[in-house]
């Protein structure tokens, strides 16, 4: 049984050409409408299985050039289309002749089912076409409906672009603010850092310091306490207190010789 496979998807037409000849089907292929009536001029088929959108000639037309042609007539035709799969479209199939409708994908099961039409019902198909301006008037409703149908599905797509674009558009906004503030927190820090670091250098050098009292002396050739040139310069406070050294070497000494005193009025109690 041969059948010409009429799709201008490479890949659709290599897997039903693969399912078909598992089966033993001779197969050939067209890429659309007007390929396919030049390949039907040369060989002799029993199916065409046949794409519906498709450029140059679409399988409605094909389907209908077909059977305008006396010497194709009787030949099965079965649209198979994953577009056009509305009642409207099914009704419009119906009206240009074909003998089933299938909705892609489909298993191969069906798609056998669909080609092998009993001879009976072949010939029991109508020998008069309809009307050309039936077909026209139906063609161009469903033309009008599925444009009307990608129309919508493009304005949605537009629309999504748009959110997305919105979107993109309030996080750029939220990621300079981020930036500004980001940007603004490292200056600070560095301009705090700078002072730091100048701080630490001021008390990083050699210091003048007296052998005696431990005065330091500034750039100035002041004289200044260790507590206040530090405070000075690096905004430090102080608080006192004894570190256990010098709380055994001085206040412990001075503890005892308290406690060697006499108590006070100790003298006038003795007899």
């Amino acid at each position: 049984m041969n059948i010409l496979i009429v799709d201008d998807v490479a890949a659709n037409r290599k897997l039903l050409r693969v399912q078909l000849e598992a089966e033993g089907f001779v197969v050939f292929e067209a890429v659309d409408g007007v390929e396919a009536l030049q390949v039907l001029g040369r060989e002799a088929f029993d199916a065409v299985l046949s794409d519906i959108l498709m450029p140059r000639m679409d399988g409605y037309r094909l389907c209908h050039e077909v059977r305008k042609n006396p010497a194709l007539r009787k030949l099965r035709f079965v649209l198979y289309s994953s577009t056009y799969t509305s009642p409207d479209d099914v009704r419009l199939g119906d009206t240009v002749g074909a003998d089933q409708f299938i909705a892609k994908p489909a298993p191969i099961a069906v798609i056998l089912q669909a080609l092998q039409i009993p001879a009976a019902d072949l010939a029991s198909r109508p020998s008069e076409l309809p009307d050309d301006a039936l077909i026209v008037q139906e063609y161009s409703a469903v033309l009008v409906a599925k444009l009307e149908e990608k129309n919508n599905e493009l304005q949605q797509a537009l629309e999504g672009v748009r959110r997305v674009h919105n979107e993109i558009q309030e996080l750029n906004v939220d990621l300079d603010r981020r930036v500004r503030e980001r940007t603004a927190e490292l200056a600070l820090t560095n301009s705090e850092l700078t002072a730091a670091l100048a701080e630490v250098k001021q008390l990083n050098k050699l210091l003048p310091m007296c052998s005696y009292c431990k005065s330091i002396r500034d750039d100035k050739n002041y004289w200044d306490s260790v507590e206040h040139y530090i405070t000075r310069h690096t905004n430090s406070n102080f608080s006192h207190g004894i570190c256990p050294a010098c709380y055994e070497k001085h206040i412990t000494p001075m503890l005892k010789e308290l406690d060697a005193l006499p108590a006070p009025g100790a003298d006038r109690c003795k007899p």
